[in-house]
């Protein structure tokens, strides 16, 4: 399946993704307008003014500029876009209604909410639309996904917010978290380059573990635990009085409710 996709924005999320479907074969052609990008850097055709008027047709345009400048991107699409061009927009809070009502041409509109795993091809991606997509659009936008990780279909558009909150800002907490016990390590003695490694290494470990086929959660920090040993101590603080638990709640929470805001025009 190969394709001709437009980027409107280049930046640092836009470039990762369209730079790995280049790299993979799964798009043919891609076409990114963004004043500040050096084509030099990139496989994509960079232009910096307005969208390129061409003979071909785009299979996708990938919204990847900041959500305040989303209205005026869109309303600068040409109408020779193509009439079977499905608009995938990954500017965080901005809902398909007002998506929608942006759009100078007729076309379905895709939310996507990736992560930055997807730089080394283990994203998470939500995805959701209010409109019927043909099977070969969402066939195409899956794959696309699927090829940075792993794409998710969301029922409800609210849900985006919780993938938000869980995949789009998880990979900062376990970063936090390896900071954290890089950091212990310094303090019981070790050197500051194997300290570093113990923790990198140590969280790519037990992702591995957690991804493997029919894993279970508590079963494998159950099985790293006996009883009354080194593990266990340490479990045993993590959840005095649910501590952990309660943190991590509130912190998800908090940014779940951030990211229905950002959904509010008036309070990005």
């Amino acid at each position: 399946m190969e394709m001709n996709i437009l980027f409107l924005g280049y930046g640092k999320m836009g470039s990762t993704l369209g730079e790995a479907w280049l790299a993979q074969g799964i798009a043919s052609q891609i076409t990114a307008v963004d004043p500040q990008a050096d084509n030099n850097e990139f496989q994509a055709t960079v232009v910096k003014q307005a969208v390129p008027v061409t003979e071909s047709t785009f299979d996708l345009i990938v919204v990847a500029v900041k959500p305040a400048l989303v209205g005026q991107v869109l309303s600068c699409l040409p109408a020779q876009t193509g009439a079977d061009t499905c608009i995938v927009s990954l500017a965080a809070g901005v809902t398909t209604q007002r998506l929608q009502t942006a759009l100078a041409i007729p076309a379905p509109v895709v939310r996507a909410m990736p992560n930055t795993a997807v730089q080394v091809l283990a994203g998470c991606t939500g995805l959701y639309t209010s409109q019927p997509l043909s099977e070969k659009q969402h066939d195409m936008i899956t794959t696309l996904f699927d090829s940075v990780g792993r794409a998710y279909w969301l029922e409800k558009e609210r849900e985006l917010d919780a993938v938000t909150a869980i995949s789009g800002s998880g990979p900062a907490y376990y970063h936090l978290f390896s900071e954290a016990l890089a950091d212990s390590a310094l303090a019981l003695g070790l050197p500051p380059g194997i300290a570093t490694d113990l923790a990198k290494y140590t969280a790519l470990g037990a992702a591995k573990l957690q991804c493997l086929p029919d894993s279970d959660l508590a079963a494998l920090r159950r099985n790293v635990t006996s009883p009354n040993g080194t593990t266990h101590a340490a479990i045993e603080t993590f959840e005095q009085a649910g501590v952990l638990r309660q943190l991590v709640a509130a912190a998800t929470s908090a940014a779940y409710r951030r990211s229905i805001e950002l959904g509010q025009p008036d309070r990005q």
